[in-house]
């Protein structure tokens, strides 16, 4: 009996510690003098961009930047456990006349940074 109720705890404990990691992406949008810009709306998409029956777009993000410049992406529903790689994704950025574009290589498990310059 107390073996069991050992084992049972130690089953509990352990199952209870495990926690995965955040898969996020942060974007910090700037102008070319280096200051952040706020209301500068970012779009994540999967690349390659194709979309059909067969493979749909899973990643298809749209999100203004904060009164400091940054967007925050969770991408926690994107990564299962286990997976190799999360994605690659195109992020762009447009504000008036201004844009820029880069393509990150996701990982599982950690903030994901990139900072685009509108110019």
């Amino acid at each position: 009996m107390r073996f069991s109720c050992f084992l049972f705890g130690l089953i509990l404990i352990c199952s209870s510690c495990y926690r995965s990691k955040t898969t996020s992406l942060t974007i910090e949008v700037k102008n070319t003098a280096g200051n952040l810009v706020p209301g500068v709306l970012v779009e994540v998409l999967a690349e390659p961009m194709a979309n059909t029956e067969e493979t749909p777009l899973l990643i298809d993000y749209e999100k203004a930047t904060n009164n400091n410049g940054i967007a925050f992406f969770n991408l926690n529903e994107v990564y299962k456990a286990g997976q190799t790689g999360v994605a690659i994704v195109k992020v762009s950025v447009q504000s008036n006349n201004l844009y820029d574009e880069t393509v990150v290589e996701l990982n599982e498990g950690i903030d994901n940074k990139a900072d685009l310059i509108l110019q």
